[in-house]
């Protein structure tokens, strides 16, 4: 028999012994003579005087201590639960001691142990999932900002004019006294820059707009809103004016230097074979009238400013020192600043790689009403889509405000 089946016994026993006990104490008291004295004795006897325990206080004090004994015993397991502690809690010491199993020494029972790591998701990888960031890595697309530069009209209609005053009134000298007739006077043109519709029409499934840990409708928003963007300054440097803006690049080269033309644009030779020359840049800048400088800037590819830094002049030194400005490195050509526009031709026979303008007579871009957003979530059950527009327009109003340097053949 266990110790705890021994103390479970005992106490069994003690029990009923208190019980009968504490009848016969009751049964003499009553039997007592009931004088003053007697009765004072069997008092303190029984119930103690402040200083020595009586016999019933200590009575109880046996019963609650055995009761709170039997509760224990009587827990589910109790025996079973104490003894299973106690020779767990026994191991524990002993492995963590001298690494030995019930007292055993390291070459005796091997202890199971079960490593996790992070590395296998049933070992515990799946209780250490990755953080997922509210920040978003974008890759960024490069474009034109010609908007930067240009001068940009508003409508709410079609279309906008604009006239175009590009020719002069005669005259002429003549002696005193005479007349010479009636001379020519100048005449006007005019320029209609239609708008263009251009559109977006994604789709996204009800799932991931409420779901997403971010909000997947304001990202995609942005996200067609810079496409768009992209897009039209695209045309605005390159397209052929069909169902779009026309771009600067596509209108055809004046038929001799320094004659102008209306609706074509003078075209400076680089002064090299398919490449850009330290000359032509001077020529270049050169051809555009004084009253015109000081809006101008250079337009081009990255990849050509590149080649233009690496121009030097007959003493060896590069023609376009870096400039700094409030401590920062600035984009300058010829003293003038370079515009990055990604839809500029590179280098090469026949290209028009470099552009410099006073945009800001030379094209107009013309918008119509602010991007607009259709949010349909009915035509396509499970999906919303987000039918985006945009309405613009653009075109060279100014032909002697803009020139473009071409690579030779």
């Amino acid at each position: 028999m266990s110790e705890m089946a021994e103390i479970k016994g005992l106490v069994e026993k003690i029990n009923p012994t208190l019980t009968e006990l504490r009848s016969e104490v009751d049964e003499l008291k009553a039997n007592q003579p009931k004088d003053v004295i007697t009765e004072e004795k069997w008092n303190r006897m029984l119930e103690g005087d402040g200083q020595k325990q009586g016999i019933l206080s200590m009575m109880e004090e046996v019963q609650q201590k055995q009761a709170k004994m039997q509760a224990l015993l009587d827990r589910p397991g109790g025996e079973a639960v104490d003894e299973k502690k106690a020779e767990q809690k026994q191991a524990y010491l002993d492995y963590m001691r001298k690494g030995s199993v019930n007292g055993h020494g390291r070459d005796m029972q091997p202890v199971e142990i079960k490593a996790m790591s992070t590395d296998v998701n049933p070992d515990g990888g799946y209780l250490t999932q990755p953080e997922v960031s509210g920040k978003i890595a974008q890759r960024v697309f490069e474009t034109s900002p010609l908007r930067q530069v240009a001068d940009v009209q508003q409508t709410s209609s079609t279309s906008i004019l604009v006239v175009l005053d590009d020719d002069e009134a005669a005259a002429r000298w003549v002696a005193e006294g005479a007349s010479g007739g009636v001379t020519d006077s100048a005449q006007i043109g005019r320029a209609e820059l239609p708008l263009h519709k251009i559109e977006a029409d994604p789709r996204i499934t009800v799932e991931m707009l409420t779901q997403g840990f971010v909000d997947v409708e304001s990202w995609h928003a942005q996200k067609v809103a810079d496409k768009i963007s992209r897009t039209e300054n695209t045309a605005f440097v390159a397209g052929n004016g069909v169902g779009k803006p026309r771009g600067f690049t596509t209108y055809p080269a004046w038929a001799s230097a320094g004659v102008y033309e209306r609706d074509k644009i003078e075209q400076i030779n680089t002064g090299a074979a398919a490449a850009i020359a330290a000359d032509g840049l001077i020529g270049l800048q050169a051809s555009l009238k004084e009253a015109y400088q000081p809006g101008a800037v250079f337009g081009m590819h990255r990849t050509t400013y590149g080649s233009v830094l690496k121009q030097k002049g007959s003493d060896n030194y590069y023609i376009s020192p870096v400039i700094l400005r409030d401590g920062q490195a600035t984009m300058q050509l010829l003293g003038k600043p370079v515009i990055f526009m990604s839809d500029m031709p590179l280098e090469g026979a026949g290209n028009e790689p470099i552009v410099y303008a006073d945009f800001s007579r030379a094209y107009c871009i013309v918008d119509g009403v602010n991007l607009t957003v259709l949010r349909d979530p009915y035509t396509a059950k499970g999906f919303v889509t987000f039918y985006t527009t945009k309405f613009t327009g653009g075109s060279v109003v100014n032909f002697d405000a803009i020139k473009l340097n071409t690579c030779s053949t």
